[in-house]
């Protein structure tokens, strides 16, 4: 960000550390920002970005687009990634969005949740063991906690084995830089074809196994509703890599960000030591203090008019979510981390139509993780206060993230 014009630059590896910094800047003094960078609109306040993620006139359909406005070469580069990415939910409009919407939401219901969580303790208690039976008083916890947690719940849903994980979590972090809005990666459209035929693929023939033989799990039933002709081949394979993909990525940043927020606020910390009943309080505050989503892509369908600017047909906005959960209009003293604040009118999940279909189990895994973690290592710290975040623009988590368990 330039001292003498606002330039907002998401390549900058100081912005990539500390995005906040430029990020609250231009909602004081630019909040309709243009940026020449990303050739779209950055939006950082917090009712502009509601005001996004509510509006039919702006489309979540970014990939379209995208694909018609590149040359031959580049659309043979990107025709994998669209066949499977535009299938996702996330991507879609009414009416597409519609018909999808309602045949997922018969997925993770309320009666699947209440069953998951006895399973969400036991992973996490496993997974702790494992900590504590080696003995050397540290452990990554991105690698060895905050990601195979989520990661085996989604597989167990999906039907797949969990040995796979290794397999399956390479093929995801392939596709992250591309997802992520990556700004600072040259090969991310190479790396995210690589990883999502990787998953088509993996999934075709689990597919093709469950129209054999059928079970009771995610797969199975998608594949009756392609039976049913609800849904096409493509949007089942697609809906595979969705579950997965955004099963368990959002999740493990939500437990890194999250530990590292409150390891790093010891008052806040030893509250919850005392009051162990506001976990859940204490998830919503991690979702808004550093969330897992650091902004949503849109594109405009209809001109809106925003603090005197114009966003055009066809313009990209980009809505800030994180800046957004910090606009001091909304959030009282947004700086500190308070585990207890209420109301907290967080935009992490999403608004509208397009509200995180995974939210409940993403805040019952982060409750459950961070809770039994911190029960069984009462002295846990971070092994050293500097890490290092992807390079991904619409996620927010680092690689690794090295503690001590006290």
């Amino acid at each position: 960000m330039s001292t003498d014009s606002l330039i907002y630059d998401p390549r900058d590896p100081g912005v990539i550390q500390r995005p906040l910094d430029a990020l609250l800047r231009l909602q004081d003094e630019d909040p309709v920002h243009w940026s020449p960078v990303l050739k779209g609109w950055v939006l950082t306040r917090h009712a502009d970005v509601k005001t996004v993620q509510l509006n039919r006139g702006i489309s979540s359909d970014r990939l379209t687009p995208f694909f018609a406005a590149q040359p031959d070469a580049g659309q043979d580069k990107l025709r994998d990634l669209i066949r499977y990415l535009n299938t996702w939910v996330a991507f879609k409009d009414p009416p597409d969005h519609t018909r999808l919407r309602t045949l997922l939401n018969k997925v993770v219901t309320a009666d699947v949740m209440r069953d998951l969580e006895t399973g969400i303790t036991e992973i996490a208690d496993d997974l702790i063991d494992r900590i504590a039976a080696r003995g050397d008083g540290r452990f990554e916890c991105i690698s060895e906690f905050a990601n195979p947690l989520p990661a085996s719940v989604i597989m167990d849903l999906l039907g797949v084995p969990r040995t796979d994980m290794d397999a399956l979590r390479d093929w995801s972090m392939l596709l992250q830089p591309f997802l992520g809005n990556a700004t600072a990666s040259d090969d991310k459209y190479e790396l995210g074809r690589t990883g999502i035929v990787a998953m088509a693929d993996y999934f075709r023939a689990a597919v093709e196994d469950r129209r054999r033989t059928p079970r009771a799990d995610i797969i199975s039933h998608f594949v009756s509703l392609q039976q049913a002709g609800q849904i096409s081949e493509d949007e089942v394979i697609g809906s595979c890599i969705l579950f997965l993909f955004a099963g368990h990525e959002t999740t493990t940043n939500l437990i890194g960000n999250g530990l590292r927020a409150l390891l790093a606020h010891p008052e806040e910390r030893a509250r919850l030591a005392a009051e162990p009943g506001l976990i859940a309080s204490a998830v919503e505050e991690m979702l808004r203090y550093e969330g897992p989503t650091g902004a949503v892509v849109r594109v405009v369908k209809a001109p809106i008019d925003l603090h005197g600017k114009t966003l055009g047909v066809g313009d990209r906005v980009f809505a800030m979510v994180n800046a957004a959960n910090h606009d001091p209009r909304v959030f009282e003293q947004p700086h500190r981390f308070d585990i207890g604040r209420t109301p907290n009118r967080h935009l992490t999940f999403n608004h509208g139509i397009h509200f995180c279909l995974g939210a409940p189990l993403a805040r019952a895994e982060a409750r459950i993780a961070i809770g039994r973690l911190l029960a069984r290592f009462p002295g846990l710290a971070m092994e050293s206060d500097e890490v290092t975040y992807m390079d991904t623009l619409t996620m927010r988590g680092v690689r690794d993230m090295w503690m001590v368990t006290g």
